[in-house]
């Protein structure tokens, strides 16, 4: 239960301790937290998500099913003046799920900067476009001709991880979850995670060509997801150390 694992073991997040609405091994079909929550429970760590359309087995890697980057290239509306925190983006879409993502300014003026995304929701005028709140507020002023890039949360819509390696892996799911409901992502700590080799003790594993899996890193050329703690068995859900958000 909840209870149980907060009396005993104890969520923190930045801010310090907590009693957290959803416990690690709960899902919930309403949102509980802010996706990308961040919670240590011991030395694990956990970021709030959402599963996509389909289902989650526990134990299995993760990816975002929607891209990470909605659109790029993208212009505001009108001037956005020095700490603003409400803008609206010309987008192609509205991008309502971008809500925990950022903005990222990538070219003319105001470049270079990121900002944390509060709010997302579809300009009531325009559809196409999206109005943003930021946490963060605009550092540099920005015009009709700055152009922005919008980035969903790493945790929304997430779905197993596909046979393509070098895609984007977020972490683990610590407990079944059915899909379009919300979820603890582990990724950090001791987890159990779908095998798909005999791979030695203290190697470095990155995704697989099996769906969900892992495998020992070849090349470093995919996402490092951890390090196994003892040898693999395929097939089998054995310890490795996440190391993928700490």
């Amino acid at each position: 239960m909840t209870t149980s694992v907060n009396q005993h073991l104890g969520y923190h997040t930045d801010d310090g301790p907590v009693k957290a609405s959803q416990g690690i091994y709960e899902i919930s079909s309403t949102a509980k937290a802010v996706l990308g929550t961040r919670v240590r429970v011991g030395d694990r760590v956990f970021h709030y998500a959402y599963a996509g359309g389909v289902a989650l087995a526990a134990g299995v890697l993760l990816e975002p099913a929607t891209a990470v980057v909605a659109e790029e290239g993208k212009k505001p509306s009108a001037a956005v003046a020095q700490y603003a925190t409400t803008f609206t983006l010309k987008t192609a879409a509205a991008q309502s799920n971008a809500a925990g993502g950022y903005i990222f300014t990538h070219e003319t003026t105001g470049e270079g900067y990121a900002y944390k995304i509060k709010k997302a929701t579809a300009n009531a005028d325009t559809s196409t476009y999206t109005d943003l709140v930021l946490y963060d507020p605009i550092r540099v002023a920005l015009t009709t001709s700055s152009e922005v890039a919008i980035m969903n949360s790493p945790y929304y819509d997430l779905d197993i991880h596909t046979t393509t390696e070098e895609n984007f892996a977020v972490g683990v799911a610590p407990t079944a979850v059915t899909a379009n409901y919300y979820f603890w992502c582990q990724t950090w700590g001791p987890a159990p995670v779908l095998q798909t080799g005999s791979d030695a003790a203290g190697s470095i594993m990155t995704p697989a060509g099996t769906a969900g899996g892992i495998t020992t890193q070849v090349g470093f050329t995919y996402n490092i997801v951890g390090v196994q703690l003892y040898a693999g068995t395929s097939t089998e859900y054995q310890p490795v150390y996440l190391r993928i958000a700490p």
